[in-house]
């Protein structure tokens, strides 16, 4: 009987990786340029819905609302509206990488709203504060925590679970850095007056779910 070597294995689809490989930031990056542009419009209205949002929001707070106690009222309700808004970019990012059309519609329907608006709050303040004190400890947060609203948020996790859930994608997997240079590049579009961040920030998104994917051992969708 003729030994027949097996026919070699099909080439993996875009943007996955193979199994047991280490993440590769470059990888992300080019698949989040290509998904950005496929999907422009969805994820730059999802990005910037939130920033519409809280400009809209100061200027009615700053020019119509007076007094000590209405001000701070309405700034409560202005963090709870941002913590809604803010659900769309990774919504968007979410379906984009799993392989459904990015529906902004879909990224606001949606039922565990109190759930979310408590992590989003806990998530801004634990990174905000870290980069308060110094920028070192909110990139240090982020090293460690960037994944955790793709976790909460895709796996129904609660705060904690989504936390941990992070921390660990980082030891086992080591996504941390890769993560990070992603959300650095995110940012690097305000140099070109705040206009290339409407492409950086919204690839820099697809780019980290595509980590996400890879950290719970599944290919981003191609």
């Amino acid at each position: 009987m003729t030994d027949v070597p097996p026919p070699p294995p099909p080439p993996p689809s875009f943007g996955a990786q193979p199994p047991g490989s280490s993440p590769d930031v470059g990888a992300a990056l080019s698949y989040g340029w290509n998904k950005f542009g496929q999907n422009a419009g969805p994820l730059i209205l999802a990005f910037i819905i939130p920033a519409v949002g809280s400009f809209f929001l100061n200027f009615v707070g700053s020019v119509i609302i007076r007094g000590f106690f209405g001000q701070a009222l309405f700034s409560i309700i202005g963090i709870v509206v941002n913590a809604m808004l803010g659900i769309a970019i990774y919504r968007v990012s979410l379906q984009i990488v799993t392989g459904q059309r990015a529906d902004i519609g879909a990224a606001f329907q949606y039922d565990r709203w109190g759930e979310w608006i408590l992590f989003s709050i806990v998530y801004g303040l634990l990174v905000g504060i870290g980069f308060i004190f110094c920028l070192i400890p909110g990139l240090i947060l982020l090293y460690f925590f960037a994944l955790a609203p793709y976790f909460f948020l895709d796996q129904n996790m609660s705060l904690g679970e989504a936390f941990t859930a992070s921390k660990d994608a980082v030891s086992a997997k080591g996504v941390g850095f890769p993560v990070l240079l992603c959300i650095i590049v995110g940012v690097l579009g305000l140099i070109a007056c705040f206009v290339g961040v409407l492409i950086t920030a919204p690839l820099a998104y697809v780019a980290v779910g595509y980590l996400y994917k890879y950290s719970i051992g599944q290919p981003a969708a191609a």
